[in-house]
């Protein structure tokens, strides 16, 4: 066969394996965001944890992470509440 022959042989034959790829890359690539997004906020939580922990010495008024007054939550709710506000922005770009 000649080298135009192979070109439209391999075309035909392999734009059913070219049609499959993509949504098998996708559906791995949902899966690496869905495991990057996790432990994204793993380790947000955590450091908001800390955050969070040390900052109950402060006065409420200067609490960066303190909710509304007549608000008490605890402090791992204040992490989850800062981490779910901040995490989304960084699979916006």
């Amino acid at each position: 066969m000649n080298s135009n022959a192979q070109t439209a042989t391999s075309l035909r034959y392999g734009s059913a394996r070219a049609i499959a790829r993509p949504a098998v890359s996708s559906l791995a690539g949902r899966r690496n965001d869905r495991r990057d997004y996790r432990f994204l906020m793993l380790v947000s939580v955590g450091l908001f944890l800390c955050v969070s922990l040390l900052t109950r010495l402060l006065p409420r008024s200067l609490r960066p992470l303190a909710g509304p007054k007549g608000c008490s939550e605890s402090c791992l709710a204040e992490a989850k509440r800062a981490a779910y506000a901040v995490v989304p922005y960084a699979f916006e770009w």
